[in-house]
């Protein structure tokens, strides 16, 4: 179906034509000076309505426009008198809905400009629609369903084929702030490109209660082609609590029973506020005490108050309430109330326009003074009592009252629902006017206790003085009979576990420079070389000639002001001490991490930067997204080919590094028009290693082209590209090219590093992963190499996190702060956009803080011996070897996703051996439910990653009578080939495991048949053959079982190299038969022993290929896919003997198979 024609193409006896030239011809000769617009489209939106567009050049001044257009003439009739017009009054007009029109019917359109009350000519020839119909336009295009920060959307489609499809979206909205000033946000136009299969998209990271405007059209194939005229359709997200609340003000106290508080209100950002609760707990509350404080059980509690109650309640001492209420009726209801609820109760419920009117009058609130104020009672306060108050403000709910909210836009029920409110920090502890009192009056005593007091402070001044010297002078006596100064590079030196580790080290690099973090210490400290390790962080020639070490420049003009507001307070955005970094990460997530979100939208864009030759028609093809630009003044610039126009063009900016400019090259997934450009720009760089940080589909969409060869050798443009190998890891993926000029010459060896592991929605749920890639990446990567190539789909936001993330440790090296914040704003001054979301801003500050508590524990595999010796050694502070406190910071660590709601549901608990090992939801491993039983998908057992493969173990505890069929059908369903026992089925006289395979004769369980095979006995385990039968299908397989049975009762083995030898045998086993599902391995928990197998099963394999041990980063991996992983510190040393064991036992350990 043609959609556009020349009337030149019509014979010239048709009247139609006829008329429409005659019209033309009538109005050229008095206004051609006026020309007219250019590119005149139109398109059929239904069958009785059309969409004009039109371009007009730039550099020409216009007023108005006016579109004129016919219908088909009708014989009889003056058809010049038929023509219809519309003026448009509007210079940036390019486009106009006309409807009313006749179906299925023909029309011709023309448009002219108008100026200075002048009609140019109209836009010849015109342009013709054979048929009124659309067909290249989506319909019925609905919102499917909504959240605070997501809009699902589905429509369909019936026209020709094959076609893409476009969304885009822009948003806008109006709020008071927390000053009560209106307020108005704009977000700028985003884009996403859809196969033609795609009937619905789910659109995240949106804005709480903003209004956008989302637009669904056709495009044609390939990229590049026409775009037709978009449906619309408009809505609203849903409201949550307000970014910030501000902290109730303790002002002053008139009387023993009343306090004047300041309260502020918050800002509408995130929707309208209803009312606010001011919340009254005891003086000794912390922070963590009101994390989630449940609205309903806090308005029981409130309501339970009576006036005698708040004296028991506030006594006169200020710890938590050890007194109840006497009165029989509410003894056993306060017994039942959680703790952290007694002695909290809600002094007053404030609607919103009470609150507004507090505000703008100045007023204070006059706590205790006994009025109700929305059904609250304000009950006066003690005296010589300390409290704290919170304030917790609830946005509006009008979807539970507004009956007319259509039900389709309710979210599914998987889908987390937002909080509806958002809690102050607590103030600061107070007291009221009679306990102020009671302080003055003591007063008067300290002219004798003060002198008392200064002898005493003199004393542990000089105590603390004497501890420090004695303290320096045995640590200069270990620094001059130790012999391994470089191997003490782990971030422990107490009990304690301090998370500053700056201070722990301090000696000189290679340099001869002073460092002062041991994040990564691979270059040494002095008295040891490393080897493999000695490259991972090479150093710039720009940091080898300064002495001082600058934070990442940021240029001034784009700086935000030292003045703005982040939820009603200042901020600076200093540098953060490492000391401090941990504390400030938790204030940041407080509130459902409503902080971060403030501090990230708080960061400039960068947008005021120019991006003209990203806007050049010759260019814009080359974009893989329209609003994803490269800024003129850092844009990487190629060599202009035969003088063909915007052949230096390509959609890449240079990205400064910590004190070394154009570190990086940030650029977007290549295109097919684009290969030859990304590949000439790897040349013309000097590049040697290129980072790819997405796949090339993610959740059925196209991200990025696969811009090399899958085998062989492929020319792009005059570069002939050869893979030479492919290394795929359980996280990321390794690619040798050689390039090479057509003409011959000179040859050149890229590394390619894929990351695999990044979710297909979201950020990663813990950065060690991402860490131990990012120090693959600097450990290929030349010194005298060219700028590191790093690109996503976008090449903004994953891009940007790499980035910001190697910069700061990068700096680490060298500062004992950093300064996300400043380096997120510079990245935005060479590229836009960067860091494109607030979860990627707070995986950067997780995976920097996890950097920092967790050191550089990665060791070259020769120097392994080394280094077990020193964390052998007794430290003289704790009285423990280095090596027992290494193992006591992996209980320090945090782990993100760790909940384990599933494993702990009532009707799961029977299933677990222990409470504490259990697995987390994230990683837990699903069996298919059958109907009718509650609880059928569950099993104690969890996915773990291999060093080659993801997945590649399951790690479960041992079966219990009642788990057994649960047991087998994991197997069963999980295509799980080989079982590896570490237990017997009793110890110390009791069950650590149930014998849950038949040892003759066949057994059923469930829908599954396991019958014995053979058995064979070896010295240090048994080896048994089943196969397994589907009852209903019929399939059949055959599993192997292998029991180690030399693994005592209460330590680890005696004998690491035949442990080792039973690993490599699993492990061979595994590769012989080709069996490609996980291995299970089980002992009674599914953690110690099991975590142990595991734990080297990895480190052998990463030994034989980086030649390198870090057996600390090993374990912290496990323990966040499994709790408790390699259970003590036993188990812990035994993965250093055993490879320490494997070095000393195999002559070449690299080359094993």
């Amino acid at each position: 179906m043609k959609y556009r024609r020349s009337l030149k193409a019509v014979q010239q006896q048709n009247i139609f034509a006829a008329v429409i030239r005659q019209f033309l011809g009538y109005h050229k000769s008095n206004n051609a000076t006026i020309y007219p617009p250019s590119n005149v489209r139109v398109q059929a939106t239904s069958n009785t309505s059309a969409v004009v567009q039109w371009d007009l050049d730039n550099g020409r001044n216009v007023d108005g426009f006016v579109i004129r257009y016919i219908h088909e003439p009708v014989s009889g009739q003056r058809d010049n008198e038929r023509w219809k017009t519309i003026t448009i009054m509007n210079p940036s007009a390019r486009h106009l809905h006309i409807s009313q029109l006749t179906a299925h019917k023909p029309y011709a359109f023309c448009v002219l400009a108008i100026r200075q009350n002048r009609q140019g000519t109209c836009s010849d020839p015109p342009t013709t629609i054979d048929r009124l119909q659309a067909t290249h336009m989506v319909s019925n295009l609905l919102i499917a369903w909504k959240t605070s920060n997501s809009v699902m959307l589905r429509w369909e489609y019936t026209g020709p084929q094959p076609v893409g499809f476009y969304v885009n979206q822009t948003g806008r909205k109006d709020y008071l702030d927390q000053n009560l000033q209106l307020k108005g946000m704009i977000s700028p136009g985003f884009r996403q490109d859809l196969d033609g299969h795609q009937r619905e998209y789910l659109w995240t990271t949106l804005r709480p209660y903003m209004e956008y405007t989302f637009h669904v059209g056709v495009r044609e194939l390939p990229p590049g082609g026409r775009e037709y005229w978009p449906r619309e359709v408009i809505v609203r997200t849903d409201p949550t609590g307000p970014p910030f609340v501000d902290v109730p003000e303790f002002i002053t106290s008139n009387s023993a029973n009343t306090a004047l508080i300041r309260l502020k209100c918050a800002s509408e950002e995130y929707g309208p506020i209803s009312h606010y609760w001011l919340i009254v707990l005891p003086g000794n509350f912390t922070q963590d005490d009101v994390l989630n404080l449940d609205s309903t059980s806090l308005q029981r509690s409130t309501t339970m108050m009576r006036p005698n109650q708040n004296k028991n309640y506030y006594g006169k001492t200020s710890k938590k309430v050890r007194k109840v209420n006497r009165e029989q009726d509410y003894k056993g209801r306060y017994l039942h109330e959680p703790f952290t609820l007694r002695g909290a109760y809600i002094a007053a419920g404030i609607p919103v326009h009470e609150m507004q009117q507090i505000q703008r009058s100045d007023q204070l609130f006059a706590l205790g003074d006994g009025r109700m104020y929305d059904g609250y009672d304000n009950w006066p306060l003690n005296s010589n009592t300390k409290y704290r108050l919170m304030m917790r403000a609830f946005a509006r709910d009008d979807i539970s009252r507004n009956s007319d909210y259509p039900f389709e836009f309710r979210a599914p029920i998987q889908e987390p629902l937002a909080k509806r409110y958002s809690d102050s920090m607590l103030s600061e502890p107070f007291s009221t006017k009679a306990a102020a009192h009671i302080r003055d009056a003591k007063t008067s005593n300290l002219w004798l206790i003060a002198p008392i007091i200064a002898i005493l402070i003199i004393a542990i001044i000089l105590g603390m003085l004497i501890i420090w010297w004695l303290r320096c002078n045995r640590r200069n006596n270990r620094h001059k009979t130790s012999h391994h100064g470089s191997i003490s590079k782990i971030a422990l030196t107490s009990n304690t576990i301090p998370s500053e580790t700056s201070k722990l080290l301090v000696s000189g690099d290679v340099y001869g420079r002073h460092i002062v973090n041991p994040y990564d210490q691979m270059n040494g400290n002095g008295g040891c070389t490393m080897d493999t390790a000695m490259d991972m962080y090479p150093l710039h020639q720009s940091h080898m000639s300064s002495g001082t070490y600058n934070p990442l420049p940021v240029p001034m003009s784009i700086l935000p002001s030292s003045g703005g507001a982040v939820g009603g307070h200042s901020l600076t955005h200093l540098p953060i001490p490492i000391s401090e970094l941990a504390a400030h990460i938790d204030k940041l997530k407080m509130n459902n991490n409503a902080l971060f979100s403030q501090e990230y939208e708080s960061i400039e864009t960068g947008q005021h930067f120019t991006w003209e030759n990203s806007s050049l028609p010759i260019n814009k093809m080359k974009n893989r997204y329209a609003n994803v630009v490269a800024y003129d003044h850092s844009r990487v610039i190629l060599s202009i080919i035969d003088d063909i126009e915007g052949s230096d063009y390509i959609n890449a900016n240079y990205i400064d590094g910590y004190e070394k400019p154009k570190a990086y090259i940030a650029t977007q997934g290549p295109l097919p028009e684009t290969f030859a450009d990304f590949w000439r720009m790897v040349w013309e760089e000097n590049t040697v290693t290129i980072v790819m940080l997405t796949k090339l589909e993610e959740r059925s969409r196209l991200k990025c082209n696969q811009y090399w060869p899958a085998r062989g050798s492929s020319y792009y443009g005059h570069i002939q590209v050869t893979l030479l190998d492919t290394l795929e890891l359980a996280h990321y993926t390794i690619r040798t090219f050689r390039l090479q000029y057509r003409s011959g010459g000179k040859v050149r060896e890229i590394r390619h590093l894929q990351y695999t592991a990044w979710p297909d929605h979201g950020v990663p749920d813990h950065p060690t992963p991402f860490l131990m890639f990012l120090k693959r990446v600097k450990t290929l990567n030349r010194p005298d190499a060219g700028p590191i190539i790093s690109h996503c789909s976008a090449g903004i936001g994953r891009t940007g996190a790499f980035i910001v993330i190697d910069c700061m440790l990068e700096r680490l090296r060298y500062e004992n702060t950093v300064d996300i914040y400043g380096c997120v704003t510079a990245l935005r001054s060479q590229r836009s956009y960067m860091v494109q979301t607030d979860d990627q801003y707070i995986f950067i500050h997780d995976a920097v803080l996890d950097a920092v508590q967790s050191g550089s524990t990665e060791v070259p595999a020769s120097k392994l011996y080394t280094h077990v010796q020193a964390l052998l050694q007794i430290q003289p502070i704790d009285q423990v070897s280095a090596m027992e406190l290494e193992f006591r910071h992996l209980a320090t660590m945090k782990m993100s996703n760790s909940r384990c709601s599933i494993a702990n549901l009532s009707i799961n608990r029977p299933k677990n051996r222990l409470i504490n090992m259990v697995p987390y939801d994230s990683s837990r491993v699903i069996l298919r439910s059958i109907p009718g039983e509650e609880g059928s998908d569950y099993i104690n057992a969890s996915w773990i990653d291999g060093y080659r493969q993801r997945s590649a173990y399951i790690a479960t505890q041992g079966p219990m009578p009642y788990t057994v069929n649960d047991f087998w059908r994991m197997i069963w369903e999980h295509e799980s080939s080989i079982i590896v026992m570490l237990v017997r089925t009793m110890e110390t006289c009791r069950e650590k495991c149930y014998e849950y395979w038949p040892a003759e004769l066949g057994a059923q369980f469930g829908y599954l048949v396991v019958e014995p095979i053979a058995e064979y006995n070896m010295s240090q385990y048994v080896l048994r053959e089943f196969r397994i039968t589907d009852t209903e299908s019929g399939q059949t397989k055959t599993l192997r079982h292998f029991q180690y049975v030399e693994w005592p009762d209460h330590c680890p083995p005696k004998s690491a190299e035949l442990f080792i030898d039973f690993i490599h045998q699993v492990h061979r086993t595994k590769t012989q038969f080709g069996v490609d599902g996980p291995i299970t391995v089980h002992c009674s928990t599914g953690a110690g022993r099991t975590g142990v197998f595991i734990a080297l099963s990895i480190i052998i394999d990463r030994m034989k290929l980086e030649h390198v041990v870090d057996v600390f980063t090993t374990v912290k991996l496990l323990r966040t896919e499994r709790q408790n992983m390699v259970q003590d510190k036993d188990q812990y040393h035994f993965c250093y003997q055993a490879a320490l064991e494997f070095l000393a036992t195999y002559d070449n350990p690299y080359q094993m198979s």
